[in-house]
């Protein structure tokens, strides 16, 4: 019968075999303790063996010393921002509270700024305070990046010379030259494979300030009949009234592109465009304003009034016609020959202009409202948006006997052409 070893772990209690160092069960070391007597008693002194190799299951035991670990390094202003924001958003969920109706918005609007400045202004600046060069090391990048395949010096541009002028919403856009090259120098956009520039005049005589941007309405359209939008500009607004300067459109066609077989497209797919082909020598009177003369008198209400021009023109002072649309002007000189002062009153009250199967009320009037007794001369226009296909018009100046001035106890109508 074979007798066991009489030494146990002194960690869990389980029986070693002679020449054991490490417990099967627990991993602990059993060389501090010695064999236990077969008669009971004290162990018995253990004598130094040969070191066996450490087992792979001999790891440290739970609970016993192991190295620390640095400490992650935290901002403690990150933290108390962060314990901040969380008591915030957590403050709804707490017991009893009830949400109240703000007077407005600006309250949660400053909160939620505040706390998108701490969760993105603390990382940015601790990476600021780690490296002061990160700006500096950006924008080079970004530099070298925009520069990147550029020439350096201005490689050949070809101009042909354009000289037509369009009106857009009441500025008067002169073409001057095309210029062809595979880049500019001058503009921080440009492509190397290829740009067109359209070197431009404008000239903002209409009395009102314009507004477009050459971004939305200026398009190059190329043979295939495909569009190239602006790939830079110099000024990208509308000028000022009573501003006149040049101005540069640049767009990014392959050199292949010959300047003569492309077109310039001006205005929205809601606006009436304006198509010019940059030969030189295109025919653009179908984007001209047309006037002619009547000079026909009308007696309304009492006065004496004659229509003296009617202009039409895809485009007033700031404003462009829409898709299919143009304005019709009507200039007037009105005399009153009575004693008495007459209301001339708001047009579109009571004149009407019609072509073919479109009646519109007038929209601009710049008629004063009143004539005084004995007087000639006043002068004033009314503004109508109609039809762009339509070249018979009729002017109706309604009949109105009361409660509306002018009184006039019949309809006056005045035929004209464009």
């Amino acid at each position: 019968m074979s007798q066991q070893s009489g030494r146990l772990c002194p960690a869990c209690g389980t029986p070693i075999t002679p020449g054991q160092r490490f417990c099967t069960n627990c991993g602990a070391d059993t060389s501090a303790s010695g064999p236990v007597s077969q008669y009971g008693g004290n162990p018995q002194p253990s004598y130094p063996q040969a070191q066996p190799p450490v087992p792979s299951y001999a790891q440290a035991p739970y609970g016993q010393y192991q190295q620390p670990q640095p400490p992650q390094k935290s901002s403690p202003i990150a933290e108390a921002f962060g314990a901040l924001g969380l008591l915030f958003l957590l403050r709804r969920f707490r017991p009893g509270y009830r949400p109240r109706r703000q007077s407005s918005g600006c309250c949660g609007c400053l909160i939620t700024l505040f706390i998108l400045l701490v969760i993105l202004g603390i990382p940015t600046y601790v990476a600021y305070k780690n490296n002061p060069h990160i700006l500096q090391s950006l924008q080079q990048s970004a530099s070298t990046g925009n520069a990147a395949g550029a020439p350096t010096t201005q490689p050949p541009i070809t101009t042909a010379s354009i000289n037509q002028t369009v009106t857009y919403a009441g500025v008067d856009i002169t073409l001057i030259n095309v210029q062809q090259s595979s880049a500019f120098l001058d503009d921080n956009s440009t492509a190397t494979n290829g740009m067109i520039r359209v070197n431009i005049k404008e000239a903002n005589n209409s009395g009102q300030n314009a507004s477009y941007f050459y971004n939305d309405m200026a398009h190059l359209i190329l043979p295939d009949k495909s569009s190239v939008a602006i790939a830079n500009v110099k000024q990208q607004g509308a000028p000022a009234n009573s501003i006149a300067r040049t101005n540069w459109l640049d767009f990014a066609v392959p050199t292949s592109a010959k300047i003569n077989q492309l077109t310039l497209l001006l205005g929205t797919s809601q606006e009436a465009q304006i198509s010019i082909p940059l030969t030189g020598n295109a025919n653009l009177s179908a984007y001209q304003a047309q006037t002619v003369h009547p000079n026909t008198p009308i007696s309304y209400a009492g006065l004496n009034w004659t229509l003296k021009t009617a202009t039409g023109s895809l485009s007033i002072g700031g404003k462009q016609a829409g898709t299919g649309m143009r304005y019709v002007v009507l200039t007037f000189n009105v005399d009153n020959p009575t004693s008495n002062n007459v209301v001339i009153g708001f047009a579109n009250e009571y004149m009407r202009l019609k072509s073919g199967s479109t009646t519109n009320a007038s929209t601009i009037t710049t008629l004063p409202l009143y004539a005084n007794a004995n007087t000639t001369g006043v002068s004033g226009t009314v503004t109508f948006l109609m039809p762009s296909n339509g070249n018979n018009f009729t002017l109706e100046m309604l009949a109105i006997q009361s409660g509306i001035d002018p009184h006039n106890p019949v309809q006056v109508n005045t035929d004209f052409t464009l």
